[in-house]
């Protein structure tokens, strides 16, 4: 519930406080850069394996392209997601130095002393939105990808990942509960002694413990998934073809970018009172 509060009110956030790209164009550009951003990964593929087997044809399924062809093909998308990429990521900062720009001139110096750490947070909530977003909507799709591709192998992957979560929901709660403590004291700061602020800062450095071993699970979690899962597919017959790794390889950037989406909505999570406040 925490998550969803806090992608609502970045949202309303932006449409109140924005006179700029419109919301939807925004989500909707970031969206497909972060699918450019795996794309062109995966297209790379079949001409990797051509070159180095020395082929000169290019077989996609039933399709067949001719070397260059295919690489002329390749420059394109990459061409595209050279220029999509950075169209999204300049109109992300663009649009939040506005925000930031607009409140320096508009809100009167009193209230902008008030206002500021929570605006500013607020502001920074609308990054974690956007980059979360830029990796959720292409993690999906080529999670689903790889689980049309190879139904078992994606249903034998994500029971395991389902395993990992129960480890990464208690770390997360770990997370969370010495946030709360170190935000509580945070509120009386000025007036702790001596005692009281080293408790706080014990409370914020086993919150960062966690906040870090949460946020590098990644990796560990993504490819020991795909490992055990392989070894279990292979069991049942999986064929080790070409077509299978790069089944794996869609589901490790699928998962990577919801992985990656995950830690976002967690950044975002943590501005919650800011957003609420501003």
């Amino acid at each position: 519930m925490r998550k969803a509060n806090s992608i609502k009110l970045a949202i309303k956030f932006y449409r109140t406080h924005s006179y700029g790209m419109r919301l939807e164009n925004l989500l909707a550009l970031v969206a497909f850069s972060g699918i450019l951003e795996t794309l062109p990964i995966l297209a790379s593929l079949p001409l990797l394996r051509a070159v180095f087997l020395g082929h000169e044809i290019i077989a996609l399924g039933a399709v067949e392209s001719g070397l260059v062809s295919y690489s002329i093909g390749l420059g394109v998308l990459l061409s595209l997601r050279f220029f999509i990429g950075r169209w999204a990521q300049y109109s992300n900062a663009s649009e939040r130095i506005a925000l930031l720009t607009k409140f320096r001139k508009e809100t009167p110096e009193e209230e902008r002393q008030i206002q500021k750490v929570n605006y500013g947070k607020s502001v920074q909530a609308i990054n974690f939105l956007l980059v979360g977003w830029s990796q959720f909507i292409p993690g999906l799709l080529f999670t689903l990808l790889g689980l049309y591709l190879s139904p078992e192998f994606g249903a034998i992957t994500l029971a395991i990942i389902a395993v990992w979560m129960l480890v990464i929901s208690k770390i997360k709660r770990q997370q969370d509960f010495w946030h709360a403590k170190g935000s509580e004291l945070a509120k009386k700061i000025d007036v702790l002694n001596v005692a009281e602020l080293d408790e706080l800062q014990s409370h914020r450095l086993k919150a960062a413990k966690w906040d870090a071993t949460n946020k590098n699970l990644r990796e560990l979690v993504i490819i020991s998934s795909l490992i055990v899962s392989l070894v279990i597919n292979n069991s049942l017959g999986m064929s080790p073809s070409f077509d299978s790794i790069l089944i794996v390889i869609v589901f490790l950037r699928g998962l990577q970018q919801l992985f990656t989406a995950y830690i976002m909505s967690q950044q975002l999570s943590g501005l919650t009172n800011f957003l609420e406040k501003a």
